[in-house]
C-alpha cells in the first residue's frame, strides 16, 4: 500500500494533495469505553484480571511475568509486551524465544476473546451513531488546527496551516494500532456527515478550517473555510479484532534485522507486520503526522524512528518536509509540560542523536495536552 497521487482527474479543481498520517493508540479505546461507561476496559490491567476470573493457564509464561512485575510493585505491571521483552532477557529468565511465543499465542487467544467484550456490537452501535449525529469524524479532520491554536506553546512556528488553499485533498491515513474497530467506525464517513459530490455542479466535498480559533498567529480567521477534497483510510498493522491469528504482540526490531536470522524474529512486531516493506515508503511522503492516544513506549519503536527520520529532513532552503502533532492526555490536577511529552517522544525513538539535531526536531513537533474537562476537537468522543 501506499499514498496514491491524485490529479484532476479525480477531484477536477486539485491544487495540492496534503497526506496526514494518524497513529492512534490504545489511549483512543480507553477514551471511548471510560466515555460510554463500558464494563470492560482495554486496559492491560483488566484483561489480566478477566485471565485470573476465567482460570487461565497459571504456568503462561507471560502471566507469570506480568504477575511477578505486579509482586514487585512495577508500575508497568501489566503490560503485555512488556513482559514479552523481559522475558527473553536475563532479568525474565533468559527464556527461548520459542516457549516465550507459545505462550503469546495463548495470550494472542485470550485477548481476542476478551476484546469481544471491550468492543461489542452496541458500543459500536452507539459510537457510530454520535460520530453521524455529531458530524465528529468530519470536524476532526477539518477542524485539529484549533487544538493546536489552544493548546501548543509553539503554533506560531506550525507551518502546515498556511500551506492549505482553497481546492486542495486532505488524504488522512489512520494507522490504527488498536484492534478492536472503534476508530473505524468512529472516522467512517457516512452519508449523515459526508457526501461524496456536495454541490450540484462542483466536486469539492469538505471544508477546512486553517484558524477555527482565530488564532492571532494563524492563517485567515474562523471565517476561512478552504473549499476542498477529503478522502481517508484506516489501516490495522498490528491485526485486528474479527481475525484472532492477527492479533500482534512482541517486542520492537533493530532497523538492521537480520530477518532470516535473528533467533528473536517470532517475537518481533515489525518482522511480522512487515513495517519495511508495507509502510517505510510512507513517511516520505507524509506532510503531517499526528499521533494520539500513544504511549509512544518502545515496543513501537520502529514507527517513531520513522516519524522521527521525517521531521529530520528539509529541502534545500532548509524547509522542513514534515511536522507533528502530538496529544497528550493527562489528569486536571496534573498538567503535562511540553518538555516531559517531547522526553517521551525522544525516549520511543531512542536514537543516537546530538543536542542541535534534536532542537530541530522539537521545533518541528507541536505538542497539545488536553484533559478528561478540556477535550480537543480532534477524535473527541461527545
Amino acid at each position: 500500500m501506499g499514498y496514491r497521487a491524485f490529479t484532476t482527474a479525480e477531484y477536477s479543481e486539485l491544487r495540492s494533495q496534503h497526506n496526514i498520517m494518524v497513529l492512534v493508540g490504545n489511549g483512543f479505546d480507553i477514551q471511548v469505553t471510560r466515555r460510554y461507561e463500558s464494563r470492560f476496559s482495554p486496559r492491560y490491567p483488566a484483561f489480566y484480571h478477566y485471565l485470573l476470573s476465567r482460570d487461565f493457564d497459571s504456568s503462561n509464561l507471560v502471566v507469570q511475568q506480568m504477575t511477578v512485575a505486579k509482586k514487585d510493585g512495577e508500575e508497568n505491571w501489566s503490560d503485555v509486551e512488556g513482559a514479552i521483552g523481559r522475558l527473553i532477557t536475563r532479568a525474565g529468565g533468559w527464556h527461548s524465544a520459542g516457549d516465550v511465543y507459545e505462550a503469546t499465542l495463548a495470550i494472542q487467544a485470550a485477548f481476542s476473546e476478551y476484546l469481544e467484550l471491550v468492543a461489542p456490537p452496541d458500543l459500536l452501535a452507539r459510537v457510530g451513531r454520535d460520530s453521524a449525529e455529531g458530524s465528529l469524524a468530519v470536524k476532526s479532520m477539518a477542524d485539529f488546527v484549533g487544538d493546536v491554536a489552544r493548546g501548543s506553546q509553539t503554533f506560531s512556528s506550525f507551518a502546515f496551516p498556511e500551506e492549505t488553499c482553497h481546492y486542495d485533498l486532505f488524504n488522512y491515513l489512520f494507522v490504527n494500532f488498536n484492534y478492536t474497530p472503534l476508530l473505524d467506525d468512529y472516522v467512517f464517513r457516512d452519508a449523515q456527515q459526508f457526501l461524496p459530490q456536495a454541490h450540484k455542479y462542483a466536486d469539492r466535498n469538505f471544508i477546512f478550517r486553517p484558524n477555527p480559533t482565530s488564532h492571532p498567529n494563524g492563517s485567515g480567521d474562523r471565517q476561512t473555510g478552504w473549499s476542498s477534497y477529503l478522502r481517508s483510510e484506516v489501516i490495522h498493522p498490528h491485526g485486528q479484532q474479527p481475525i484472532p491469528r492477527s492479533l500482534l504482540f512482541g517486542i520492537d526490531a533493530p532497523d538492521d534485522l537480520a530477518a532470516g536470522r535473528d533467533p528473536h524474529r517470532q517475537l518481533m512486531k515489525p518482522y511480522w507486520a512487515m513495517n519495511r516493506i508495507e509502510y517505510a515508503h510512507l513517511f516520505a511522503d507524509t506532510r503531517l503526522f499526528i499521533i494520539f492516544g500513544c504511549s509512544l513506549g518502545a515496543s513501537d519503536g520502529w514507527w517513531w524512528r520513522r516519524v522521527y527520520e521525517a521531521l529530520n529532513r528539509e529541502d534545500a532552503n532548509g524547509t522542513p518536509l514534515s511536522e507533528l502533532i502530538i496529544y497528550w492526555w493527562s489528569p486536571l490536577d496534573s498538567p503535562v509540560a511540553r518538555e516531559e511529552v517531547l522526553e517521551a517522544f525522544f525516549s520511543g525513538v531512542a536514537g543516537n542523536f546530538g543536542e542541535q539535531e534534536r532542537a530541530r526536531v522539537a521545533n518541528r513537533i507541536q505538542v497539545v495536552p488536553y484533559t478528561d474537562e478540556t477535550p480537543p476537537v480532534f477524535l473527541a468522543t461527545p
